[in-house]
């Protein structure tokens, strides 16, 4: 589980655990068919798990990338890779503005 480096916490009451791919958008996007054990094993798959400060978290929501980034710009790559495998792996539906935001993240990789 990595981390978003937006800043040092001192309080746990700060931060909160965050799925890089939010359960609502999965829902959106192709979860919905899925069992209950599908879904339980994806709100849980790691590669999907961030800290994230706690305003963060509820400013994304459940936004995408065309929506929403971190406010770290040096994460922005980091951010739409793990995006891009989570909804590979999950074999979740893109939209084109998803798509397009991705490809933006893409080009501040080094």
């Amino acid at each position: 589980m990595a981390s978003i480096p937006e800043k040092i916490f001192t309080k746990a009451s700060e931060v909160d655990i965050d799925h890089i791919v939010p359960l609502a958008h999965a829902h959106r996007h192709g979860v919905d068919s899925w069992t209950k054990k599908q879904r339980r094993a994806f709100a849980n798959d790691f590669d999907n798990l961030v800290v994230i400060s706690d305003k963060a978290n509820h400013a994304k929501s459940d936004k995408a990338p065309h929506e929403w980034l971190p406010l770290c710009k040096a994460y922005w790559c980091e951010y739409g890779k793990r995006w891009k495998h989570i909804k590979h792996k999950y074999q979740l539906i893109f939209t084109q503005q998803e798509q397009a935001a991705l490809n933006s993240l893409a080009k501040t990789c080094r």
